[in-house]
């Protein structure tokens, strides 16, 4: 594969892994914060991928084996996984032997391509939610309801973020050697 592949490749990856942070304690009554992670897993190297903890492996396996199955899902959220396992596959993390919250802790401090998100509240519920049928209660009393096509349209919008501001991510730690080709 040539240089200029490798780059376009590394650019515009098969699929993202999407998961939030604790909402920060300073952004408790602000509408933005940076609450949100996300990886590139198909951009892992095989020598990358047998340095990472185990559990950081599961559940980079069980993304793949996710997005195998939703080969059209580019933003693949966590809870979309953990949704998978216990509606499709009638599994659960604890089940697997899979330490998520300790992976996802983990995830951050390997070496890989990793940005943080800056996220709305609203998207944010949406990251979070692994339920079938979402109530949010606010406090002037009222509820709604968390609709599969509202977290559609989060997700397409963070797939256009992502389509944006990825490659430069990419093209900036490729001049800055924090990543290599070769």
């Amino acid at each position: 594969m040539q240089d200029a592949e490798i780059v376009s490749a590394l650019c515009h990856p098969k699929h993202w892994l999407v998961y939030a942070l604790p909402w920060p304690e300073n952004s408790r009554d602000e509408p933005l914060a940076e609450a949100a992670v996300v990886i590139a897993p198909p951009l892992i190297s095989g020598q990358t991928l047998d340095a990472l903890p185990d559990h950081v492996v599961d559940v980079l396996a069980w993304t793949q084996a996710y997005a195998n199955e939703h080969p059209d899902q580019e933003i693949v959220f966590f809870t979309d996984i953990t949704r998978w396992l216990e509606w499709e596959k009638d599994l659960s993390w604890a089940s697997l032997g899979i330490d998520w919250e300790w992976a996802l802790t983990d995830i951050p401090e390997q070496p890989l391509l990793l940005m943080y998100l800056t996220i709305n509240r609203r998207a944010y519920r949406h990251l979070i939610d692994t339920a079938r049928v979402a109530r949010v209660h606010h406090l002037d009393g009222t509820s709604e309801i968390l609709t599969a096509e509202e977290r559609q349209a989060v997700r397409d919008a963070f797939a256009g973020q992502l389509k944006a501001d990825w490659p430069p991510y990419i093209h900036r730690s490729l001049a800055g050697g924090s990543l290599t080709i070769g």
